[in-house]
């Protein structure tokens, strides 16, 4: 794994953070991910983003702590109305996460909608599953066959109000530029999604979540930018 250090909240020290773009996963020591400021939640958005379309290979049934080489223990676990897995060292030492379960932990992806999925399947025939890579055929499947990940897109909703905690406490966004940024990310998914379906209709394979990734990543540049 690449080593890299995330802000931490004032009450806490820098965490260090492991990535790795062809498993798709990240190592966060000791308290995890939990005491990340919301400018560091937004980097490794961007981070996952650019490192998305990587070749994947598939995860091991089984991980090691890097600390102590002890096993991790997977753990399921609840943030808000949100499901999500991780593997944990049980010596406290650390968490692991596939970068999908990030995203949802931190409240950055959600199903598609009835409406949405039906826009999907008469566009896209087939799409290639966020976290391993193999074929999802839109028709008869809304998760992968192959690791059982579910179909994703990024929620604006969820991105937005991270944007807006980044600037609790300095400037805080009115409600209207509040609704004018989840527009513009929403705005910029779609458009991705369909831009891209329409240039490769007969290719097909396309990966949603690192589409949408990308698209609301390059929005969130000029966001922070001023940060």
């Amino acid at each position: 794994m690449t080593l890299q250090a995330g802000e931490a909240n004032a009450t806490l020290r820098p965490v260090e953070i492991g990535t790795c773009t062809t498993c798709s996963l990240l190592w966060f020591d000791q308290a995890g991910s939990i005491g990340l400021t919301p400018k560091a939640v937004l980097g490794l958005f961007q981070f996952i983003g650019t490192a998305s379309g990587a070749a994947k290979k598939p995860l091991a049934s089984t991980f090691r702590c890097p600390r102590c080489a002890d096993a991790l223990a997977l753990t399921h676990d609840l943030q808000r109305n949100t499901r999500f897995v991780y593997w944990r060292c049980t010596r406290d030492r650390g968490q692991l996460i596939t970068f999908d379960q990030f995203l949802r932990e931190k409240n950055f992806i959600r199903s598609p909608s009835p409406a949405e999925l039906a826009r999907l399947r008469e566009t896209i025939r087939q799409i290639a599953c966020s976290q391993c890579g193999a074929p999802i055929d839109l028709a008869t499947d809304s998760a992968c066959p192959h690791c059982g990940a579910p179909i994703s897109l990024v929620d604006p909703e969820g991105v937005a109000q991270a944007v807006h905690d980044l600037n609790r406490g300095d400037q805080v966004a009115s409600p209207a530029a509040q609704d004018q940024t989840r527009s513009t990310l929403h705005d910029a998914q779609v458009n991705a999604i369909f831009d891209v379906a329409r240039m490769n209709e007969r290719n097909g394979n396309h990966d949603l979540l690192a589409i949408g990734l990308g698209a609301v990543g390059a929005v969130l540049v000029g966001l922070l930018s001023s940060r």
